[in-house]
């Protein structure tokens, strides 16, 4: 568990200094690949795993691979989200939700559609329609996919 935490620390403290722009993204820990000169617009942090939106719209991952959570699709993305555990989702300009790696729980099986947000955490993801209903997918033994009727402005997956 202490390496469990160290690594989410350290993964944590690249997010920070990449957004800050203390460190550019080079797709490693090491240094070794070309620097890019993008700047991250957005970062968010799983628990073993982190994703930058850059300036250009890509998405680049970093951390633990297992399930496939640092292969982000090519292309162009809006916003981003990762799970705590270990998928991630990203909005794409044409409003459709887009995600990767474990789907185990069917959290990456994005249903189609117009969205304005997305909100990945846990086993389940949630996304905002452009029409302000909440739509979620995924784990469901608690009902935390079961989103109530109405119209929202903001949405958030949580634990």
């Amino acid at each position: 568990m202490q390496n469990r935490a160290r690594r989410s620390v350290a993964l944590a403290l690249a997010a920070v200094l990449a957004a800050a722009g203390i460190i550019a993204l080079g797709g490693g820990w090491d240094g070794a690949e070309a620097q890019r000169s993008e700047r991250a617009v957005a970062i968010t942090v799983g628990e073993e795993h982190t994703c930058a939106l850059l300036d250009s719209g890509a998405v680049e991952c970093w951390g633990d691979n297992s399930d496939g959570q640092t292969d982000a699709p090519s292309g162009a993305f809006s916003a981003i989200s990762t799970g705590s555990r270990d998928h991630t989702c990203g909005l794409r300009a044409s409003g459709a939700i887009e995600c990767w790696g474990s789907n185990d729980s069917g959290q990456a099986d994005a249903p189609g559609g117009a969205f304005s947000a997305v909100s990945a955490d846990g086993s389940h993801t949630c996304g905002l329609r452009t029409s302000g209903a909440v739509v979620c997918w995924g784990y469901n033994n608690w009902g935390q996919t079961d989103a109530p009727g109405g119209a929202f402005s903001a949405v958030s997956a949580g634990g």
